[in-house]
C-alpha cells in the first residue's frame, strides 16, 4: 500500500485536518511521511490604486519563513507523538503545484494528503487553489481532507465525522 506520504501544511484548520488524518493513515500503514510547506510568494499589484497595506520584500520573506517553521514544527510533533517517522521540506517555487509535484517525484512519495477548505470550483480558480492542480497533475493518488470532518470527529459527533458510506457500482455491460 503506500510506505512514503506526503503531507501537504499551511497555516489553515483544513491543513489541521490534512496533518491529522495523514498521520493517522501513516500510523495505521507503518508509512513515513514528508510534510511540505509552500513558502507565500511576495507579490507587488501592478494597480493605479496605492497599497492599503505592505510589507517590504525582506520583512515578507522573513514572516513567511517563521510561519513555515511554526506550521512544520506542529506538524512534526504530531508524527512523533503518533511514533510516525518523518521529515519536513520547504517549498519554493514559481507555481505552488508545480513543486509539490516535483518534490513527490523527488523524493518517492506515493500518496499525497492534502486539505481543502471547501468552497466552490469558481472561488478555488481565482484564489488559486493547490488542490485542483494537485488532483489533475499528481502522478500519485491525493487524498483531500475537510476540516468539517476533524470537527465533528472533535466534538464527538461520530455520524458527521463518519465517511458517507459508498453506494455498491453497478457492473459495466
Amino acid at each position: 500500500m503506500y510506505r512514503h506520504i506526503l503531507i501537504v501544511v499551511a497555516d489553515h484548520p483544513s491543513s489541521r485536518a490534512a496533518v491529522n488524518e495523514g498521520v493517522r493513515l501513516a500510523q495505521g500503514l507503518g508509512a513515513r511521511v514528508l510534510f511540505a510547506h509552500v513558502l507565500h510568494r511576495h507579490v507587488v499589484a501592478v494597480t493605479d490604486m496605492p497599497p492599503v497595506a505592505t510589507l517590504a520584500p525582506e520583512e515578507f520573506e522573513r514572516e513567511s519563513a517563521k510561519l513555515a517553521e511554526r506550521v512544520l514544527e506542529a506538524a512534526m510533533a504530531s508524527a512523533a507523538e503518533a511514533g510516525v517517522a518523518a521529515a519536513r521540506e520547504v517549498v519554493q517555487a514559481a507555481n505552488d503545484t508545480d513543486g509539490l509535484c516535483g518534490l513527490t517525484r523527488e523524493r518517492g512519495c506515493d500518496l499525497v494528503v492534502v486539505g481543502s477548505e471547501g468552497g466552490n470550483a469558481l472561488t478555488r480558480l481565482l484564489t488559486g487553489s493547490v488542490v485542483s492542480g494537485l488532483i489533475t497533475r499528481s502522478s500519485v493518488p491525493v487524498l483531500v481532507c475537510h476540516e468539517a470532518r476533524e470537527a465533528a470527529a472533535a466534538t464527538g459527533n461520530e455520524a458527521a465525522a463518519a465517511p458517507a458510506p459508498i453506494p455498491p457500482v453497478p457492473p459495466f455491460g
